[in-house]
């Protein structure tokens, strides 16, 4: 994203920016990501920094949400079109209520970044950036990065647990879970069983209701 804003501020694309998050540690990661990277660009952490000044602003959204009506004698600080590059980190979060309004207001490129990104009617991440459900912009995948080395391939852990392998047995529990035990409503021709095999348990466990 750096690297993006690098290009455009030297192609006189974008003479400010704004880097929004979601929480403040990131915001502080950001903003040291800027000043080592990109250090010309004057890097402002406008949740420390409010009267800060440069080319980059960073920010979280209840804090820009506050500044965006701040006046500075006669007009307001940060103008509809103050910003030439709205970057939204986590773009799958927080951008879809009351927040929606900073995008609405600002006349600016937007770029949003997200590793899981949402199809849901009323939280389509897609939707605000009009792109079609399910196409992004452009998408780096888990094998590229694998590949590229970036990341490492899941691994699956097999985990014994012990009632999903062994079922339940009446005689093996304490006397609290035998209290409880002997207080369900088991089938009353039958009466309570001696145990419950690990067939039983995974189909409770396992089922349409609880796994999705």
């Amino acid at each position: 994203m750096i690297a993006l804003c690098d290009l455009l501020i030297r192609c006189n694309w974008a003479k400010h920016i704004l880097f929004l998050a979601d929480r403040v540690a990131l915001v502080n990661q950001a903003t040291n990501a800027f000043k080592k990277f990109l250090p010309d660009s004057s890097p402002v952490n406008l949740v420390t920094e409010r009267k800060g000044e440069g080319r980059v602003f960073v920010s979280t959204y209840p804090t820009m949400m506050g500044m965006i009506n701040e006046m500075v004698g006669a007009r307001r600080r940060f103008g509809v079109g103050h910003f030439d590059l709205v970057i939204i980190d986590e773009a799958h979060r927080s951008v879809f209520q009351k927040y929606r309004a900073i995008f609405d207001y600002f006349d600016s490129l937007l770029v949003g970044l997200t590793a899981t990104p949402k199809a849901e009617v009323d939280r389509n991440t897609y939707g605000l950036f009009d792109l079609e459900s399910g196409v992004p912009t452009d998408a780096y995948e888990l094998d590229d990065a694998v590949g590229d080395g970036f990341l490492v391939p899941p691994k699956a852990v097999s985990v014994p647990l012990k009632f999903q392998r062994d079922g339940i047995k009446y005689e093996d529990l304490s006397e609290e879970d035998k209290e409880r035990w002997d207080s369900l409503e088991w089938d009353e021709e039958e009466g309570a069983p001696d145990q419950v095999d690990p067939a039983a348990v995974n189909k409770w466990l396992f089922n349409k209701d609880t796994v999705v």
